[in-house]
């Protein structure tokens, strides 16, 4: 049996799309409304999904669509009324850049102003409520960091802070995010979609920019790449994913050295990839044997990815042994393989221990078993680092690409179709 599921605004749009694909024989499984979520969620009208199935088998078809079995699909909830808007806000969560900004609707500033006056209404009420219940009882200072304050003069600007603050942006970066805005009143009458470009812009110009390697053969300049970082983050699974990219997608040959000979499953698991992609594949056991084998792979290769043990920014030791093995490695790009789950004053101790032993960009891993993005966004602020790849589940190749500034803006900002996370079921490749 085939089963897919669908998803758009609404039943009448879906069912030509579900017929074509799976024929006049498919058979609706269940048909469900999904609410809209993103700070856009005041605006946005519920999609629906719909779950289809087809067989080749005409028994079961028949018993599927009998009436006992139609009886017990989910019926749909009722459609909740919406004010209708000047335009879809679709067209500015869908696709990137300025001109899909350009196309953001017209009236959107009105009910941000609405929502928020709303918020305020209820807020108020709260507070009457509670001096009522506690007469005589002076009222708590609200915490600095409380995303209920009211820290701007404009209720898209507050809207756009209290967002950051869900995803975990910190207080700091979030104002920073939108500091040319600090002066901004609903005096002002500034059109939507200039706040809307500044905001965005202004998270994309932060994380672009990064070393990435370099997909281009030069003929006798092999690139030498160096992977670092603490335990447990994957830096192995990284590598192979990269290892397969370079070699299927950009024709590249490369050649693999592991330092990493703490843990022999991480060396056996190299090898295995090495193996399937037909690599040559080196294990080194100190830094006096690098130059040796780092020479040999050069030679022959378009790029050389050395997997280094994992290493505890607690422990001296370690860290100076790497940074022995960087003296052999001076030309080398190197990147520190980080979990976008590790807790941010985590993250802020490992960046300054290993930034004392070399410049590098930042590689950011399981951002699908991450809950939010803002600690991504608060390393790459705070420690002015570049994020260059990011990686979203165990398959290699498929679950790795280049950093997308626009992706992590537009989730950050809730601006992807109301899509707080987009890595939670993957991504492309690249």
């Amino acid at each position: 049996m085939k089963v897919k599921r669908y998803e758009g605004k609404s039943e009448a749009a879906l069912m030509p799309v579900i017929m074509e694909e799976m024929g006049e024989g498919a058979t609706i499984i269940s048909v469900k409304q999904k609410p809209a979520t993103g700070i856009f969620g005041f605006f946005r009208k519920p999609s629906v999904v719909i779950t289809a199935a087809c067989e080749d088998d005409e028994e079961l078809m028949t018993l599927l669509n009998s009436p006992e079995a139609r009886a017990e699909k989910l019926a749909p909830p009722p459609l909740v009324e919406r004010k209708p808007l000047s335009a879809d806000l679709v067209e500015i969560t869908s696709a990137t850049g300025s001109a899909a900004i350009e196309e953001s609707m017209t009236l959107l500033l009105q009910e941000a102003r609405k929502a928020a006056n709303q918020i305020d209404m209820e807020e108020s009420s709260k507070r009457s409520k509670n001096q009522i219940e506690a007469p005589g009882k002076s009222p708590e200072k609200p915490d600095e960091n409380d995303k209920n304050e009211k820290k701007y003069n404009h209720s898209m600007v507050q809207l756009f802070y209290d967002t950051m603050l869900e995803q975990e942006v910190l207080p700091e970066v979030a104002a920073h995010i939108l500091k040319d805005l600090e002066s901004v009143d609903e005096a002002s009458q500034i059109d939507v979609r200039l706040l809307v470009k500044a905001v965005y812009g202004s998270i994309v110009d932060m994380l672009k920019g990064p070393t990435l390697i370099d997909t281009n053969k030069v003929k006798g300049e092999a690139q030498v790449v160096v992977f670092m970082g603490p335990t447990g983050v994957g830096k192995t699974t990284t590598i192979a994913k990269l290892s397969s990219i370079l070699t299927l997608k950009h024709g590249l040959k490369i050649g693999l050295i592991t330092a990493d000979t703490y843990r022999i499953a991480a060396v056996e698991q190299l090898k295995t990839y090495a193996d399937i992609l037909g690599l040559d594949i080196r294990v080194v056991y100190s830094p006096d044997e690098m130059e040796e084998h780092l020479g040999a792979l050069r030679a022959k290769n378009d790029v050389v990815l050395i997997d280094t043990a994992g290493r505890s920014h607690k422990n001296t030791e370690s860290i100076e042994e790497l940074k022995k093995l960087f003296e052999v490695l001076p030309d080398s790009k190197k990147y520190l393989v980080l979990s976008v789950t590790t807790r941010y004053e985590d993250l802020r101790k490992i960046v300054n221990v290993f930034d004392q032993l070399s410049d590098f960009n930042m590689i950011f891993t399981k951002l699908d078993e991450a809950e939010t993005l803002g600690s991504l966004m608060n390393i790459c602020c705070i420690a002015g680092k570049k994020a260059a790849y990011v990686t979203f589940g165990q398959n290699v190749p498929d679950d790795l690409e280049t950093i997308k500034p626009d992706k992590i803006a537009k989730s950050l900002l809730g601006l992807a179709d109301g899509n707080l996370h987009p890595y939670a079921e993957g991504g492309q490749s690249g």
